[in-house]
């Protein structure tokens, strides 16, 4: 029973994998295409977005920057020396270029690095002040520009510097810049809340503050500045990266752009997605687990009917063999037995003229020949038994009395009874008239009930087996026993094919299976219960047309 339980939960398991490998399996595999192709488009369309944006802002900052340059340039070329180290001139050019507030001073300084002109909100800080020993100085008077990082100074205010020379190095004009211009031209270059954009120096120190707040670079980002030429995007973590040098390559202009903030309206949608797919795949395996474990319990059941079909078969067969075979026997006993009888018979009739003077033991004689006859007489009814169940085995429906059919029946359990002390009691009522019905088929029955009060008493018990007439023109037998009765949840189970209480090796959980069918077949009804003081009650209800299937000789 383990065994068969074991093969249909492997077949139940077998059919929702199958399930599984053709159906929700497919649907994940799409599923999971779909979403990295979406995913990886979305980053596509993420890179080229920064790819733009960076390009843009870099331009835009570009001309800034050049401007400006240009602008300083333009002031060298066309001012002679003289004219733009003086205080008036420099006040009037910060007047005309300064109105957008983007310059917040200008300085005038000869070859030998000392201030001849100032303006600005810093006067008194710088007046006087030479700078023949600092490095922008030398390297404006060197390469002829020079643009300072951005850093505070003593303005405590973020700024840089751009100084130009004149072609015959006799002076350097230098402005200082306002980096929050830059701050603005980036704010539209962020592509999302998690987004950034910012400007480093070569040393990776922060020229605008980044919008996120980052203070430092990682080491990861580091290794953009390694790269002198135009390059991206990089992928760094969850971040597209793209980056362009500005201002002579003193400057790094780096796009941080966050995948999820690119991906925010695919994952809502595609969480939306899966929660339906999840409730529909769930739905489906549910409905696939249900329509699974029917056919399987169907297939369970085919197999079962089956294997009580076919041990009915033999049953049947094995019946009708010994049904023959008991034929057989009673003719070949019989033939001895009429030769007995009429020789026991002859003796008899000799005896009386024997003269008793000289048969001494004449009593004896005459005792001894009825005792052959009686047990001659005895052997004759066991045949007359076995040649009628032999007739029995193939017969299809006949009319049929009960009473008569359990007596015979009671007769095959006799000795077995006796010799374990058990008594059989016959409740019969005379009022009961012969069925139509298939006679062997129902001794079938009765014979396995039987058979199964005696496994359960064991010895010294009683079986009470009894016949009446409903008012509703049924006939009702029932079979009890003083045994030890079964559990309730064993009564659930009495009629299920191979469920036995009995030794494995002594039942096979058919035979009660086989009667219910019979039963049915017959057109009737079978139940068994526990009696209350003990022991089982098995009632048989039969209609007295045998409708149903009376005549289906399985």
């Amino acid at each position: 029973m383990e065994r068969k339980r074991k093969y249909y939960v492997m077949i139940i398991r077998r059919l929702l994998l199958a399930f599984f490998c053709l159906s929700i399996l497919p649907i994940l595999s799409f599923a999971w295409l779909v979403k990295d192709s979406v995913e990886q488009m979305n980053i596509v369309k993420l890179e080229e977005q920064a790819n733009n944006t960076i390009e843009h802002r870099a331009e835009v900052i570009a001309l800034f920057l050049q401007d400006r340059l240009n602008l300083l340039t333009m002031i060298v070329e066309l001012y002679p020396p003289e004219q733009l180290m003086a205080q008036e001139t420099i006040e009037e050019l910060f007047l005309a270029f300064g109105k957008n507030g983007d310059i917040v001073d200008l300085h005038v300084i000869d070859s030998s690095g000392y201030q001849h002109g100032y303006v600005g909100p810093y006067w008194s800080q710088i007046v006087g002040k030479t700078y023949n020993d600092a490095s922008w100085f030398k390297e404006t008077l060197i390469n002829g520009v020079h643009i300072s990082h951005v850093f505070l100074g003593y303005r405590n205010v973020p700024h840089f510097v751009i100084a130009v020379t004149d072609p015959l190095k006799t002076f350097v004009l230098r402005a200082t810049i306002n980096s929050s211009i830059f701050n603005s031209l980036l704010l539209s270059a962020q592509l999302g809340p998690n987004s950034d954009a910012f400007i480093v120096n070569r040393a990776g120190e922060f020229q605008t503050p980044s919008l996120l707040d980052q203070q430092s670079l990682s080491e990861q980002e580091k290794t953009l500045i390694s790269s002198d030429t135009k390059a991206g995007p990089f992928h760094i973590g969850g971040y597209v990266y793209a980056t362009r040098w500005i201002g002579n390559k003193h400057w790094l202009l780096v796009l941080k752009a966050s995948i999820d903030d690119s991906l925010k309206f695919y994952y809502t949608i595609r969480d939306r997605i899966l929660l339906i797919f999840s409730v529909i795949a769930l739905l489906s395996l549910l409905l696939a687990t249900f329509i699974t474990v029917l056919l399987t319990r169907r297939i369970e059941k085919a197999d079962r009917e089956y294997a009580a079909a076919t041990m009915q078969f033999s049953h049947i067969e094995k019946m009708a063999t010994i049904g023959r075979l008991a034929a057989g026997i009673a003719h070949e006993i019989n033939n001895p037995l009429q030769l007995i009888t009429s020789q026991a018979g002859w003796i008899k009739e000799l005896l009386p003229e024997e003269d008793p003077n000289t048969v001494k033991n004449l009593e004896e004689y005459q005792k001894a020949v009825e005792q052959i006859q009686y047990h001659v007489r005895r052997a004759g009814t066991i045949t007359h038994r076995l040649l009628g169940f032999s007739r029995k085995m193939s017969a299809e429906k006949g009319s049929v009395r009960i009473n008569d059919l359990l007596e015979e029946t009671i007769s095959f359990i006799e000795r077995e009874a006796d010799n374990n002390s058990i008594a059989v009691i016959k409740n019969f009522s005379e009022e009961m008239p012969p069925i139509l019905t298939d006679g062997p088929q129902l001794q079938q029955v009765f014979l396995n009930l039987l058979n199964n009060a005696l496994d359960a008493i064991g010895r010294r018990g009683m079986i009470e087996i009894a016949t009446r007439l409903h008012a509703d023109q049924r006939l009702v037998i029932t079979f009890a026993d003083n045994g030890p009765g079964m559990k309730p949840e064993q009564l659930k189970q009495i009629f299920d094919p191979f469920f036995t209480t009995k030794d494995p090796n002594k039942g096979t959980g058919l035979g009660l299976y086989i009667s219910y069918d019979i039963i049915k077949k017959l057109g009737g009804e079978i139940t068994g219960e526990n009696r209350e003081q003990g022991g089982m009650l098995f009632t048989i209800i039969l209609p007295l047309t045998g409708s149903g299937a009376a005549g289906d000789n399985r």
